[in-house]
């Protein structure tokens, strides 16, 4: 199971069009935005607007990420509910159940920015979860040029962000060959890394030698996924926060930002960044 069937990902709206010092009437296409719900041990415990689709893919990516599992051993049963207007469900739902407590007030983003802002020793502790834990640690560089070759390469693949200009994407490649392994698109550019990771999850994919290439910005959350999931390099079309820096620097993540047009800035770990002759 990874989706609901068919989803409506673009909508048709009418607009009154001002172009040429003219209006007119006439429709345009839009990014279709819903709820996704998702119950946790009969709780209803989270709440996510989304792109439909990979529905399944987003609620184990975001489990992950958020700390409620560290692999999927931890999901006893998963099921995916499609709206169902008759019996007041106008929004998909997915019911998961766990094999262990589920820790309804446990908020590990919040936890970990707190504590790299006073200074915790416990912030540099391996963010990664289990499951990414199982492939042997492995070092990796890239060469500066196939980064950014990689990164000129987003736009067209942003399929719907082409006709709608209202999605986010991140793609996952393989840092020596430049293939790519994994994408997504949503509303959000959390939704969509975490649809990559539940992409991850589901094919049990090493991840220790991958670049993830964001179509946005790269704040803490985003650093804090990449580190829940094992990912070396992130790498970003826009700017990265100052606290994204900081995780990213003591988690050991190499974090790239402005990765456009022929240039980039490394914040963190330049050392797996090469200028294209050394390896």
């Amino acid at each position: 199971m990874t989706s609901l069937t068919t989803p409506v990902q673009i909508v048709n709206r009418p607009i009154h069009r001002w172009e040429g010092g003219r209006g007119c009437d006439t429709t345009d296409q839009v990014i279709n935005e819903t709820l996704l719900s998702l119950t946790v041990n009969g709780f209803p415990a989270y709440h996510l607007l989304c792109l439909p689709g990979q529905e399944v893919e987003l609620c184990l990516g975001f489990l992950l990420t958020s700390g409620a599992i560290e692999a999927t051993e931890d999901i006893q049963e998963l099921r995916l509910l499609p709206p169902d207007p008759q019996r007041g469900r106008f929004f998909a739902q997915i019911q998961v159940r766990l094999g262990k407590i589920f820790q309804t007030k446990q908020d590990l983003i919040s936890n970990m920015a707190a504590a790299v802002l006073r200074g915790d020793p416990l912030a540099a502790e391996p963010l990664m979860a289990r499951q990414f834990q199982a492939f042997p640690a492995r070092e990796v560089v890239l060469r500066i040029p196939d980064l950014l070759s990689l990164m000129a390469t987003l736009p067209e693949r942003q399929r719907l962000f082409q006709q709608t200009g209202g999605t986010h994407a991140i793609f996952l490649a393989e840092a020596a060959d430049g293939q790519i392994l994994l994408g997504a698109e949503d509303v959000g550019r959390h939704n969509a890394f975490d649809k990559v990771i539940g992409q991850a999850l589901q094919k049990n994919l090493p991840t220790n030698a991958t670049v993830a290439l964001l179509s946005g910005r790269a704040s803490f959350e985003m650093v804090m996924k990449a580190a829940r999931a094992g990912i070396p390099l992130l790498a970003s079309v826009s700017a990265p926060t100052s606290l994204a820096i900081r995780l990213a620097e003591l988690q050991g993540i190499s974090l790239i930002g402005f990765a456009r047009q022929g240039r980039c800035n490394i914040y963190t770990h330049p050392q797996r960044l090469i200028a294209g002759n050394e390896a």
